[in-house]
């Protein structure tokens, strides 16, 4: 008898993580971010970039957008170049927060949510009922569903920081990069809103990369960690590897101490 090869099992390929960072090197104004930093954020993850003021997280950001040119480096989408996408593929797949929100022209709260849907309209096409029925679902999961009649430029901060967080989920991207999510909100809505957005993450399949200020935010609700310092290096990993005493004391270049939290986990507090 002659023995005949079989053909090995075939086996799919893992899917291209949401965000893959290849060497970037960024900066602004001269100062160097990052430096041949390395990065994949795959669906259900929550990561948080922590640094100084002035480090970069918000250009780092812009530069994961697509709104800044990175000095050298790739930026991948779903295993395809940033720069090969079109502004309404970028738009269809990742959601930027601005740390403020600008309203150039007037518009209700209800019109402001539904510019999420901007990106998933055709050429001269109206939202329709079930854009409608998105923006009024985003509405109500941020508190908002009783003003959506009212002009956006007479909302307090916390109002419009909350609108401009339904506009995302009105958006729906599979990416969420938030730059301080939490600017103008007070306790319980920090708590809230990032209860949403990390359960947005976790269970629909999506991911979040975020700035905060606030490392025990951090500490909460973030699975992994990016550390921006100084000089341009960069430490990034699962968030319990990243959060030690000796990175955070050298990240803020001030002591910091562990204390415990009522659920066992770890608190930072200045020493």
């Amino acid at each position: 008898m002659i023995a005949t090869l079989q053909p090995a099992p075939s086996q799919e390929d893992p899917p291209a993580p949401l965000l893959a960072v290849q060497d970037l090197t960024a900066g602004i104004g001269g100062k160097e971010i990052c430096r041949g930093l390395n990065l994949r954020v795959e669906p259900h993850q929550c990561w948080g970039i922590l640094g100084r003021n002035g480090a970069g997280k918000t250009t780092l950001l812009h530069t994961l957008a697509g709104l800044r040119a990175p000095a050298a480096g790739r930026i991948m989408l779903s295993g395809r170049d940033l720069r090969s996408l079109s502004r309404r593929a970028v738009a269809r797949a990742v959601g930027l927060l601005l740390q403020d929100s600008v309203d150039s022209f007037p518009a209700t709260v209800l019109e402001t949510a539904l510019i999420g849907r901007h990106p998933h309209l055709g050429l001269w096409q109206w939202e329709g009922p079930e854009d409608l029925e998105a923006a009024r679902r985003a509405l109500r999961a941020v508190e908002l569903a009783d003003l959506e009649t009212r002009l956006v430029n007479t909302l307090s901060g916390g109002e419009r920081r909350r609108l401009a967080i339904a506009t995302l989920l009105v958006q729906d991207p599979s990416l969420y990069l938030l730059d301080e999510p939490t600017n103008h909100l007070d306790l319980r809505h920090q708590i809230t809103l990032l209860d949403l957005l990390t359960d947005r993450a976790r269970n629909g399949g999506k991911a979040l990369l975020m700035v905060l200020h606030d490392v025990n935010l951090a500490a909460r609700y973030c699975d992994h960690l990016l550390l921006l310092f100084d000089d341009g290096t960069t430490l990034g990993g699962p968030a319990a590897e990243i959060l030690q005493q000796d990175h955070l004391s050298r990240l803020y270049g001030h002591p910091v101490v562990p204390a415990a939290r009522p659920d066992g986990g770890r608190a930072w507090l200045p020493a």
